[in-house]
């Protein structure tokens, strides 16, 4: 069943499809009980926020359940199953760091975004930092004193999050709650917004000093770049010329880097033994995106030290609706996340159809 939310301006250098199709930048219920999935519950937490390059390589889902993608239901990907969100928890409970894909205007996906972080430190297995794509790096020392300061509900206002281009700071807020309820540092990882077009001239000499050594920026490897210029030109309705396509892929492939190091930072300091973060689905896929930088900043990683969980818009099923490979394919390699939970999808218009070059 389908939401509705009114379309709103996000500022992306990823385009409009990429902002809104794909959550790129780039609360509390009940999670499946796997033959009644919870489309009622998350109906609910919808209209009241308050109560919360060859994509062809063989798929890691092998046997899979009968059952069609549905809101509630939690797939893994690697174990080709369905699983409930407590067996979720045990299954990640280890990982230093635990990457939760979004798109940024399905409030659902924010609530679950909560219930995740809630239970899994609830759990006691570490202590992790929660790094949030949305907040910039220059934001820090703001964001450490208004988290000191103020209440959740005023931390949105503080930091200027709406007039910054996201959705409402109140769909947002269950996830900064489940921080403060389990004391847990919030840190800022994106990059600052003015050196973005220095970046698109310039490419990586535009990075300051400091910043520039700490995220240590290889050339991007040839079939990232393959898959990031085509993401970035269908994100912007194949209307940027191609020679800017280059410099697009740097800054995402930068930003990726950045909330990795923030990630990893974060993980290795006195208070905390891992990170979470919170970001659009495309920045969190494994061999591409924050997961191929974190393993070049803390280079003794193994698999079961990275978890990926996207939530995924579940087809409508009068819309002919996609099996599980097709999700998995929608984020370019099969292996590129590794836990799928299915949310009712938002209806929105076509951002193709606004959009204007130059404007």
């Amino acid at each position: 069943m389908r939401l509705t939310t009114p379309a709103y301006k996000l500022i992306s250098l990823c385009g409009p499809i990429a902002a809104r199709r794909l959550g790129v930048v780039t609360g509390i219920v009940t999670t499946a009980i796997l033959l009644s999935p919870t489309v009622k519950a998350d109906e609910a937490l919808a209209n009241d926020p308050a109560k919360t390059n060859d994509v062809s390589a063989n798929i890691a889902v092998t046997d899979v359940s009968p059952l069609p993608p549905a809101p509630g239901l939690i797939f893994d990907v690697r174990a080709g199953e369905y699983i409930m969100l407590g067996e979720l928890v045990r299954r990640i409970g280890d990982a230093k760091y635990v990457l939760i894909g979004e798109k940024h205007d399905n409030p659902i996906h924010h609530h679950h975004q909560a219930e995740l972080i809630d239970a899994l430190s609830k759990s006691g297995n570490r202590h992790r930092a929660v790094v949030w794509e949305m907040f910039t790096r220059d934001q820090q020392a703001s964001l450490d004193q208004n988290w000191h300061d103020l209440t959740v509900a005023d931390l949105g206002l503080a930091m200027t999050w709406e007039d910054r281009g996201w959705p409402s700071w109140q769909d947002y807020a269950p996830i900064a709650q489940a921080a403060r309820n389990n004391d847990l540092a919030m840190v800022a990882g994106n990059l600052p917004d003015d050196i973005l077009r220095p970046m698109i001239a310039d490419g990586v000499s535009a990075l300051p000093d400091n910043l520039a050594k700490d995220l240590s920026l290889p050339d991007i490897p040839a079939d990232i770049q393959v898959l990031l210029d085509q993401e970035i030109a269908e994100g912007h309705c194949d209307t940027l010329p191609k020679s800017m396509l280059p410099a697009f892929s740097t800054v995402q492939f930068a930003r990726d880097a950045s909330l990795a190091r923030a990630m990893y930072d974060a993980a290795n300091s006195d208070t905390t033994d891992g990170a979470y973060l919170i970001a659009g689905a495309m920045h969190v896929r494994r061999g591409i995106a924050a997961p191929w930088h974190l393993r070049r900043f803390d280079t003794n990683l193994t698999d079961q030290d990275i978890a990926v969980v996207s939530l995924i818009e579940a087809d409508d099923p009068s819309d002919d609706p996609s099996n599980i490979e097709d999700y998995a394919l929608r984020f370019g390699p099969s292996d590129a996340i590794d836990f799928m939970w299915f949310t009712n999808d938002i209806v929105r218009g076509n951002p193709c159809d606004d959009l204007k070059m130059g404007q």
